[in-house]
């Protein structure tokens, strides 16, 4: 029989396989990760490690406040009344193969809205999403200003790369060959330090792509 995960490897491993999220939805000007994206990414995983999540509430509390805002119809400024609801959000990991485990995770939550009501769905919708997000370290696409450049340095290189920097080294092996020389492709990767290229992360592909344009036009001006 296989051996049994704790609690701590489970969550390891839902973290393991969530890649970034991008901000999908679109509120008042704002992007936004959705509840329903953040929720799909983990499901299959939290089902996969019979993961269970509790939500609980404390010392909420709810404020009437008096908002001014510029309001386009009207070409003035315009002050409403709306609410504030905060409270803290106690969740719960519990490991259903062993619900003696458990991982507790406090978080702060806030939301403000015209009515009550809709005050703390909103907090609560936001404080699930942005828990989830945080809990398993995970950026969105506008979140994290170097997760583009964490992706092509890490990740493979996609088709239409790696195809690309195949037709570099023809081209650049053709131009070569057309002034003279005597040069196969394979020595032309020798030569760029190039080897597999199915292996090649994204940043790698993009970099020696570049590079052999450079050089194949230095040798089309020294022509």
């Amino acid at each position: 029989m296989s051996e049994q995960l704790n609690i701590y490897q489970k969550i390891a491993d839902v973290k393991a396989n969530i890649d970034g999220f991008t901000k999908d939805k679109k509120s008042y000007n704002y992007s936004y990760v959705s509840g329903s994206q953040v929720l799909h990414r983990i499901r299959e995983k939290m089902l996969e490690h019979k993961l269970l999540l509790f939500p609980y509430t404390a010392n909420e509390t709810c404020e009437q406040i008096e908002v001014t805002r510029f309001n386009k119809k009207a070409n003035k400024e315009v002050t409403t009344t709306e609410f504030l609801v905060k409270l803290k959000m106690i969740y719960t990991w519990i490991n259903a193969d062993n619900p003696q485990e458990k991982q507790i995770v406090d978080f702060w939550a806030t939301g403000q809205q015209d009515d009550p009501a809709k005050a703390y769905g909103t907090a609560l919708t936001y404080a699930e999403r942005y828990f989830l997000m945080k809990f398993f370290n995970i950026p969105t696409d506008e979140d994290d200003a170097d997760a583009k450049e964490k992706r092509e340095t890490y990740s493979k290189a996609d088709n239409n790369a790696q195809q690309e920097l195949v037709k570099e080294i023809k081209n650049i092996t053709d131009l070569l060959n057309s002034q003279g020389n005597n040069i196969t492709q394979d020595e032309v990767k020798e030569k760029f330090q190039i080897t597999d290229i199915s292996k090649m992360s994204q940043s790698d592909v993009v970099g020696h792509i570049k590079l052999i344009r450079m050089n194949a036009q230095k040798l089309k001006e020294n022509e």
